[in-house]
């Protein structure tokens, strides 16, 4: 028996080692989709206790391995038989820590935003595992979790606190400078480190960090915990027995849809969007239903912004709506912003003089 526990051992290390970066990458995916099916809540205390195990897992190998890199650190005979293993923690950790803030960021953002995080959280891994990037690891490396830290604090305090704004976010951005500061000056003397550690260790941190505050204050970071869930265009809304009930004409082919993207009107209509916003157990905010007009000669250019009070806990979301009586004909569209005016959703739509002044019959979108 245990010569063939050695033969297949053998037969797996022989394996691991021809075909090392397709194995990384298997796990890297294995991680993400393993997180992807056991994803819960982003306020579930028990996801953000697990995110911050991983942090500290991969925290420790991350200090080992620039340790090993750059100070020479010599291990013992197990330690060197654990640490040809060690990229396959690594990749795991990575990819299951990144799949939580994609979906994360993803459902906190308009699509052109969520599609040029996404696509820079994959570059930089991808980075990682491609032979040319491979001398320069530790860098990618240390990006990568500064981004994963500086996430799971902008999440934190958010929920924590019950609302988003300028004091959670650089609450989120100090704590993570102030971890990541610990672990260089406890690790890594900066009087006597090598110029090459500097700019492969430290400076990549301060860069992410940096970036992340240029992209709060540009949009460009998805307001998270908030995400919208349903949104839609109505001729009327009714509240029964604690269901939200839009009133639209859309045709029954377009069934992925929300609500009526082309709106038909006539003498005493109004606009109605009706929204369900997701936000976190005890959170309490504002969104802003802002209206723009494609004006002929203008451009777009904003008419109304109705604000919306939020409170958090329902798993579908905050149910609300806002509407507008007096407008023109002509392409409209609403875009829900936070209250610190980053865009949490919008949606598209065109306003035009019903032909037919025949009965119409609604049909019903409830949430």
């Amino acid at each position: 028996m245990l010569e063939k526990l050695k033969f297949y051992k053998s037969k797996v290390l022989d394996f691991y080692e021809r075909h090392e970066v397709l194995v990384s990458m298997s796990v890297f995916v294995a991680g993400f989709l393993f997180d992807l099916l056991t994803l819960g809540r982003i306020d579930d205390i028990f996801n953000l206790i697990q995110q911050a195990v991983y942090l500290v897992i991969l925290g420790t190998l991350l200090i080992l391995e620039i340790r090993i890199t750059y100070s020479k650190l010599e291990l013992s005979l197990k330690g060197k038989q654990f640490w040809q293993y060690h990229n396959l923690i690594v990749h795991f950790l990575f990819g299951s820590l990144l799949s939580v803030y994609t979906i994360f960021y993803y459902t906190s953002a308009s699509a052109l935003t969520s599609l040029l995080f996404i696509g820079l959280l994959a570059g930089l891994m991808l980075a990682n595992e491609i032979e040319q990037f491979q001398k320069i690891g530790v860098p990618v490396r240390v990006t990568l979790y500064a981004i994963c830290v500086l996430s799971y604090f902008s999440f934190f305090y958010p929920i924590l606190m019950g609302h988003i704004g300028q004091i959670p976010f650089w609450l989120g951005v100090s704590t993570s400078a102030f971890l990541l500061a610990l672990i260089w000056k406890f690790n890594f003397n900066s009087s006597t480190s090598s110029q090459s550690l500097k700019t492969h260790v430290l400076y990549p941190g301060i860069i992410v960090h940096l970036a992340f505050i240029l992209g709060y204050y540009t949009s460009f970071i998805p307001p998270v915990p908030v995400a919208i869930k349903k949104i839609g265009i109505y001729y009327d809304v009714k509240k029964i027995d604690g269901k939200y009930i839009g009133l639209h004409l859309r045709p029954f082919w377009k069934f992925w849809g929300q609500g009526s993207s082309h709106f038909e009107a006539r003498e005493g209509d109004k606009i109605v969007v009706l929204t369900s916003i997701f936000s976190p157990t005890d959170f309490k905010d504002k969104v802003y239903l802002k209206w723009f007009y494609d004006d002929p000669n203008e451009g777009w250019s904003l008419r109304d912004s109705i604000p919306l009070s939020i409170l958090g806990g329902r798993d579908a979301g905050f149910r609300g709506f806002g509407s507008k009586s007096h407008f023109e004909y002509g392409d409209w569209r609403v875009i829900i912003e936070t209250s610190d005016e980053r865009e949490v959703g919008r949606i598209n739509f065109s306003v035009t003089q019903e032909a037919h002044l025949g009965t119409r019959e609604f049909k019903e979108d409830i949430y």
